[in-house]
């Protein structure tokens, strides 16, 4: 019988259950592909004496990730504690000591993935982190291993599962933001508090990590133009409807001839993209690149299980690099892990575009005085700033208001929102125009 590969687990919430009950459940499937069986020798929670859904026996739980960082008896680190600060100090430390890691934890990835992953490096572990993005999809091995040599010119990605759900409530019931968030609540795909996920900082996370990997550019934490779904209105996602297109939270990279486009935000996408048939919890990532052509990926990104399965992967593919080099002495490696896509220094026509500069089209809904002059007013304020109208639709009058949507030509976004910006000073104007981005490419 070959030697066990012991791991420590770090936090036993939703997803580090789900993977103790895969690696119960799946014992001799996981020890068939790794070679030698996968035990949790010791496990950190906050609550040690908390009842729990799965069997802890022979495991040592205490509360401190540090002792198992450092523990002698752990072959492989599972973090699956999240937030970044908790989670750097243990995983930093495993990988000094060759300790391979696993983790879920986009925070910490977003903040610090290549710092950790030159760590590995140095000393002969890796760190692998599938399921921070997109759930169960492997995405990351995808871009890692066949994809590895491709010139990508387009990632477009649903990465929330909270968020879509809530946007295909909406269009699919006809619920009201509330309502939708408050469904997405009871069915466990929005947390107590899910202002990371609603703001789209969730989303912006993954992208910075997909930019990594896809383009092999650093995109600092934080440095993404973001903007959430707080405050849609079912009358968008009606307006979306009757111009063809659906509401979508996405994760945008697209090389252009003047640089990298990398924004997130709420957009109309039209009817005929594959994206548009992605609901409720799960997540796609569309690509494009020179020599493959347009692929998508697509499966459920959010859940315990196949976050967990996405864990799993890792695990096993860790533990078979500690089975086949037997638990010797690192050897220190120089480079990156042949694993990782690392990034590199940005080559020319790959920086980073401000979002004043990029080109987009606009959906714009306004709600006006229903009297003579208006449209004209409206229509010199957008001409001013070089912004042009491609539709419009005016829905008739009542009680001496009038709601005007209108689709813009493509113009530079600092553009189009300065013309909003005046607009919605008009005296005419009842109330702060509705403004979403339409991502047509």
């Amino acid at each position: 019988m070959p030697s066990p590969v012991r791991i420590g687990l770090l936090g036993c919430g939703v997803v580090g259950t789900g993977f103790l009950r895969l690696l119960a459940e799946r014992t001799r499937a996981i020890e068939d592909a790794v070679g030698a069986p996968l035990t949790v020798t010791r496990l950190v929670v906050r609550e040690p004496g908390k009842r729990r859904s799965v069997d802890l026996s022979g495991i040592s739980v205490g509360v401190d990730p540090m002792a198992v960082a450092e523990a002698d008896d752990v072959d492989v680190l599972v973090e699956l504690m999240g937030g970044a600060d908790a989670a750097y100090p243990p995983v930093r430390r495993a990988l000094e000591r060759g300790r391979s890691v696993v983790t879920a934890n986009k925070h910490l990835v977003s903040i610090h993935g290549d710092e950790l992953e030159t760590l590995g490096a140095a000393s002969g572990a890796s760190l692998r982190y599938e399921a921070s993005v997109a759930g169960v999809i492997p995405i990351l091995q995808s871009l890692d291993h066949g994809l590895r040599t491709e010139r990508f010119t387009l990632l477009v990605g649903i990465l929330n599962g909270t968020t879509n759900y809530i946007l295909s409530t909406m269009e699919r019931e006809g619920r009201d933001f509330a309502e939708a968030l408050q469904a997405a609540r009871e069915l466990g795909f929005a947390e107590a508090d899910p202002s990371l996920d609603l703001s789209g900082a969730d989303t912006a996370q993954k992208l910075t990590i997909l930019a990594r990997h896809a383009f092999r550019v650093p995109a600092p934490h934080g440095s993404i133009p973001t903007e959430g779904i707080v405050g849609m209105e079912l009358e968008d996602l009606r307006q979306a409807d009757r111009f063809g297109y659906v509401v979508k939270l996405l994760g945008i990279a697209l090389r252009t001839p003047a640089g990298l486009d990398l924004r997130v935000h709420p957009a109309f996408i039209p009817k005929r993209y594959l994206l548009a048939s992605v609901r409720d919890e799960f997540n796609a990532v569309y690509l494009r690149g020179e020599a493959s052509g347009s692929m998508m990926l697509y499966g459920k990104g959010a859940g315990a299980l196949p976050t967990a399965q996405a864990v799993l992967g890792d695990a096993m593919a860790v533990a078979r690099d500690v089975r086949l080099r037997g638990m010797a002495a690192p050897v220190a490696a120089s480079g990156a892990s042949p694993t990782r896509r690392r990034p590199g220094p940005i080559a020319a026509g790959d920086e980073i575009l401000s979002l004043d500069e990029i080109q987009t089209r606009y959906y714009l809904r306004l709600l006006v005085e229903d009297q003579t002059g208006v449209l004209a007013q409206i229509a010199h304020r957008l001409g001013s700033s070089r912004v042009g109208v491609a539709q419009m639709f005016q829905a008739p009058g009542h009680r001496g208001e009038a709601e005007i949507t209108i689709l813009t030509h493509e113009a530079r976004d600092r553009d189009t929102r300065e013309a909003v910006k005046a607009i919605a000073a008009l005296p005419s104007v009842r109330r702060a125009p509705r403004a979403i981005r339409i991502f047509d490419i």
